[in-house]
């Protein structure tokens, strides 16, 4: 194939225009000779079934499928080999972190939960055995219906013992029914829930003795805290958040949500000037990526900017801020003239 040239090309638009050639009348020039030789063996020329001697134009498509059928059948065999290969260095590569994991534990200071029902099960033997106090920050915006009632029994029961119990939710978190009916219903028993925009961690804090906090790249893993350090900062973080968050709404009104809907677009507007993209975004504030990009889109109306690169700059090089009026916008002071 790496020798097919002009003039092969040539010979076969001149086949291809007659429809058949007599091969030996080509044949007599011993250039040309060679060149049927090699369109015949790469099935680019084909000799007539009806007619002997006459050569017809092959399919150049039917021609790549026969000649590279056997290059293709090699890179799939070895496709096969290297996910076999793969799949047999797995348990190598598991047990390999495992190890570098073990070796850096401090103390038995820190567990690493993999399995989802493990994690349940550490989370509510440490729920049993809380005497004081249970932080739980829970990002992500509304929370699953299932989810909810896993838990609603171990909170209950915690406070029944008397724990006291504070909770943070994104505020997105406020216009999910099942979240609010399961809220009001805790609430009435002692819990205490606040809402944020932005900028908390998933994380359960016991007796500040023992946290959970999300593990990377995971969704069902965990990692247990133990270690004093570890832990204090963990609720010094969930302490900072719960400063700066609201308490949940017992009713709401149209003020109640248009000034949720003011603090969520400033969370955004932050979020845009360190570049991040919609779905980032909404994954950080715990929205769908229509409200997300709804949300973007009245900033940038109220900005007047031609594009998110413009309603970047706009918010960071000039100083632009979303004033707290709703919808209003502040723009920066007009400097002195020189």
């Amino acid at each position: 194939m790496t020798e097919l040239g002009p003039e092969e090309l040539e010979l076969f638009q001149y086949v291809a225009e007659r429809q058949q050639v007599d091969g030996d009348e080509l044949r007599l020039d011993p250039n040309r000779a060679q060149l049927v030789d090699r369109l015949l063996e790469l099935k680019l020329l084909k000799r007539s079934a009806t007619r002997p001697g006459m050569l017809l134009a092959g399919l150049p498509e039917a021609a790549a499928a026969e000649l590279l059928a056997p290059a293709e059948q090699e890179i799939e065999r070895r496709r096969r080999e290297i996910e076999t290969t793969r799949e047999r260095l797995a348990a190598f590569q598991y047990a390999y972190e495992q190890a570098k994991f073990n070796a850096g534990e401090v103390g038995g200071g820190v567990q690493r939960l993999t399995d989802l029902d493990e994690v349940r099960s550490v989370i509510t033997e440490l729920a049993d055995g809380a005497t004081q106090e249970i932080l739980t920050s829970q990002p992500g915006g509304a929370r699953k219906d299932d989810v909810l009632k896993e838990s609603l029994a171990r909170t209950e029961r915690v406070l029944g013992r008397g724990v006291r119990m504070r909770t943070l939710y994104q505020h997105t978190a406020q216009f999910s029914t099942v979240t609010v009916e399961y809220v009001d219903h805790v609430s009435k028993l002692g819990a205490e829930i606040r809402t944020l925009g932005d900028g908390f961690m998933r994380m359960l804090a016991f007796d500040q003795t023992a946290a959970v906090i999300a593990m990377r790249d995971s969704d069902a893993g965990c990692m247990l805290l133990r270690d004093p350090s570890l832990v204090d900062f963990a609720i010094g973080a969930f302490e900072r958040a719960w400063t700066s968050a609201t308490p949940f709404p017992e009713n709401y009104s149209q003020e109640r949500v248009l000034a949720i809907s003011e603090d969520m677009k400033l969370s955004i507007v932050r979020l845009l000037v360190q570049g991040l993209e919609d779905r980032a975004i909404a994954r950080r504030m715990g929205m769908s990526l229509r409200t997300c990009q709804r949300h973007v889109s009245d900033i940038m109306d109220k900005l007047g900017a031609r594009s998110r690169l413009h309603a970047g700059f706009l918010i960071s090089e000039l100083g632009l801020d979303l004033g707290p009026a709703v919808g209003a916008v502040t723009p920066p002071p007009e400097r002195p003239e020189a």
